[in-house]
């Protein structure tokens, strides 16, 4: 082939795909998470494209490994233009006195080609400053509402951030942003974790959180570390590994920042309680108490103020078997919760709202109507974002009512209503 040539043949193929398949540049290079300003010049022939957008473009376009031949025509074509360039000696009629000199310069020649795509391939796949930081308030806004809204609403901005994320890690990148794109990547992990570990697919959760321990490990950032670990420990607190949970919390080297630490020890409490020790959850409590703060959502897990400490005080309290306690912190939790605070959490507050309906259900005189009506409310909530531990904790409260109370109108009208037999049994905080 002639001079450049198989570099514009390419270059319209590629343009001619791309208009076929009903993209716009924009569109694509969003999709494939390039920027625009490399699938234009791509489709200019001004240069050969890079290996990484070359590939990707072979297969959003469905070319069928096409592109990627062309491509490396284009490369071939290219390296043989530079390698047959003219002889500047023979040109002045000289004549080399040093074979190792053409070698050398053979040798800095191919290196240079190999510089220049290496070159290319960082300036394609690198996202540009404005791309890091729409990802990074992304995860601001995942880490401000996600306690708030159903999971449906949160999935496909998680999932779509963490694909950028990733396509961009997978190619070469300079070392600032892979700083940048390191800590992105865990964090938009360790949220389709814990939506994984709300869903109840716990085998997903463990596989989101070991990619989260990769990228958190990297990145060393705290607060992300420990939400992790809170992860891992709150897995094995649903699937009955008590111990495990505990142990994930006290390995953590970064369980004591402040943001995190009160929702640590409130974890710890909670498994203490379920291996029945119950002056090692009493005194986890008071380190909740003694950690907790109104602080600002932060990527990561949610921060623990007084909305939390009461529900967790109320519920660690029915695990413990203490009514009073259950009667004391539990309306708290529900009042405090309706204020909407930087630690609401619609599943925190669903928990709250069924240990109530647990407290109204103990003692010498039980409120069934009550308990029954924080039940419904609760079931209102599951319908609209499903939530694993909610669900088991709500098997946990109708196994509560007593034969008695089940044969009562209300109460069988509630348990119709909750399909008992599809809530799995469960105990919890």
């Amino acid at each position: 082939m002639g001079d450049g040539e198989a570099r514009r043949e390419l270059a319209t193929r590629i343009r001619a795909l791309r208009h076929a398949a009903g993209y716009s540049q924009e569109r694509l290079a969003s999709q494939l998470g390039f920027q625009r300003a490399y699938l234009s010049q791509a489709e200019s022939g001004r240069d050969v494209p890079s290996e990484n957008l070359t590939d990707a473009l072979d297969v959003a376009l469905d070319a069928g490994g096409e592109l990627r031949t062309l491509r490396e025509r284009a490369w071939q074509e290219r390296r043989t233009r530079r390698h047959h360039s003219p002889d500047p000696w023979r040109e002045r009629g000289e004549a080399p006195t040093d074979r190792r000199q053409v070698l050398e310069a053979g040798a800095l020649i191919a290196a240079a080609d190999v510089a220049a795509d290496v070159f290319h391939r960082i300036a394609a796949a690198e996202p540009d400053r404005l791309t890091l930081d729409e990802l990074e308030a992304d995860l601001d806004e995942v880490a401000a509402t996600y306690a708030t809204v159903p999971h449906a609403v949160a999935a496909p901005l998680i999932i779509g951030g963490w694909r950028q994320v990733e396509a961009a890690l997978d190619g070469r990148t300079s070392a600032s942003a892979h700083v940048r794109l390191t800590l992105l990547g865990g964090q938009f992990a360790y949220y389709l974790g814990r939506l994984a570990f709300n869903t109840g697919d716990m085998r997903s959760a463990r596989r989101f959180a070991t990619l989260a321990e990769h990228h958190a490990g990297e990145a060393g950032e705290p607060v992300l570390c420990a939400s992790i670990a809170a992860l891992r420990s709150g897995i094995d607190y649903w699937t009955g590994r008590y111990r495990s949970a505990v142990d994930h919390l006290r390995a953590c080297e970064h369980g004591s920042h402040p943001y995190i630490a009160a929702r640590m020890s409130a974890y710890e409490a909670r498994a203490w309680a379920m291996l029945g020790e119950r002056q090692a959850a009493l005194d986890a409590l008071d380190r909740m108490d003694a950690t907790a703060g109104p602080f600002r959502p932060l990527p990561g897990d949610t921060p623990v103020g007084e909305a939390a400490v009461a529900m967790f005080r109320s519920g660690i309290s029915a695990q413990l078997g203490d009514a009073t306690e259950v009667s004391r912190w539990a309306p708290l939790a529900v009042a405090s919760y309706s204020k909407v605070g930087p630690d609401y959490s619609a599943e925190e507050e669903m928990h709250a709202r069924l240990t109530l309906a647990m407290g109204h259900l103990l003692g010498g005189h039980p409120d069934v109507d009550g308990a029954v009506a924080e039940g419904m409310t609760v079931l209102g909530v599951l319908e609209r974002s499903p939530t694993h531990t909610v669900a088991a904790k709500m098997g946990r409260v109708i196994g509560t009512f007593t034969s008695a109370q089940r044969d009562t109108p209300l109460v069988r009208q509630f348990l119709e209503a909750a399909h008992v037999q599809a809530l799995p049994a469960g105990a919890g905080a």
